[in-house]
């Protein structure tokens, strides 16, 4: 069932610009095939949604009461905070506070299916293997390589999705639990849980492009995932920046701005781009690590266990 490879396993490295350089370079070349793969993982992931939206519904009014739908219109209502004048003008009140609620769950949504914490993995698996391509200056056939990239590893993404889903309901849970035991110990361990739910976010997009360029085991993959974390750790917290930027801090300003420009805009980017071009970013951040930690084979006679697992000594060449 397999399709014909038209890419090598090594992956693209670029001696003549830098990474940044690189990047910006092969997502303006690609931004139709960035922005396709957008729209497509959106409607693929209706179902994600769903769950998301009972994820969001649940863990928020446990992490802070005043998340609850009574609660939060009443702190709304108490403090004039309820909506920008030119929804003012049609919606007041009651509704508006009711309205900003919706537009925070959609927010929630949008940023639990963005980050992969909550998605359909095969199909995840299939965007990863477009990115992977992408960043291999290797050239793209859409459909094929989304149809590869769910056939190869609709077994492995399917359960790292579980296990993703899993993962972040634990960690909800963990965090709306310390967080409301009212101690200073609860506090801390809380902020351990939030920083962890950060962490896993980059790991877990970095398994989904470990998955589609080496052949490993899930254990393996989610190990060396873990491994580039550590030896990677400047880079990778600034990855995590990167995302809380990009996938929290704007579509918050955006969405809880609640004006029709803004609505516009944010309905514009995160539908058609902005998603997309961060995957895109990790996935392309993450080809530079495999290169660095794991380079693949030149040929099935050279392939050893030195393939299989993260490379912690490198030699004086790089």
């Amino acid at each position: 069932m397999g399709f014909k490879m038209k890419v090598s396993d090594k992956d693209y490295v670029s001696t003549e610009h830098g990474p940044i350089y690189n990047f910006f370079y092969s997502f303006w070349t690609h931004i139709l095939q960035v922005m396709s793969v957008n729209v497509l993982l959106l409607i693929f992931n209706i179902p994600s949604m769903i769950l998301a939206y009972f994820v969001s519904m649940f863990f928020l009014p446990r992490i802070n009461s005043s998340f609850e739908l009574d609660n939060f219109i009443q702190l709304m209502l108490d403090n004039g905070i309820i909506g920008n004048d030119t929804i003012n003008n049609d919606i007041s009140g009651e509704d508006a506070a009711v309205q900003l609620y919706f537009l925070l769950i959609v927010f929630c949504v949008i940023f639990l299916i963005s980050s992969t914490l909550i998605c359909i993995g095969p199909f995840q698996a299939g965007f990863s293997q477009i990115y992977r391509n992408l960043r291999r200056q290797s050239g793209v056939y859409f459909f094929p390589d989304f149809k590869e990239g769910i056939i190869s590893n609709w077994k492995q993404s399917l359960a790292a999705s579980v296990i993703s889903c899993v993962v972040t309901c634990l960690d909800l849970f963990a965090v709306s639990f310390y967080l409301n035991s009212g101690t200073k110990f609860g506090a801390f361990i809380a902020a351990f849980f939030i920083a962890f739910f950060f962490v896993f976010m980059l790991i877990q997009n970095i398994v989904y492009q470990i998955m589609v360029s080496r052949d490993l085991p899930l254990t393996k993959i989610y190990r060396n995932a873990f491994l580039f974390f550590l030896m990677e750790f400047g880079p990778c917290l600034g990855m995590i920046g990167m995302m809380a930027v990009f996938l929290i801090v704007i579509p918050f300003m955006l969405i809880l701005n609640t004006s029709y420009q803004t609505l516009g805009i944010f309905v514009f980017l995160y539908g058609f781009i902005m998603i997309a071009f961060v995957q895109y970013l990790l996935a392309f951040f993450t080809g530079g690590l495999l290169h660095k930690f794991m380079p693949a084979s030149k040929a099935p006679a050279e392939e050893d266990d030195d393939t299989e697992e993260v490379n912690t000594e490198q030699d004086e060449d790089g």
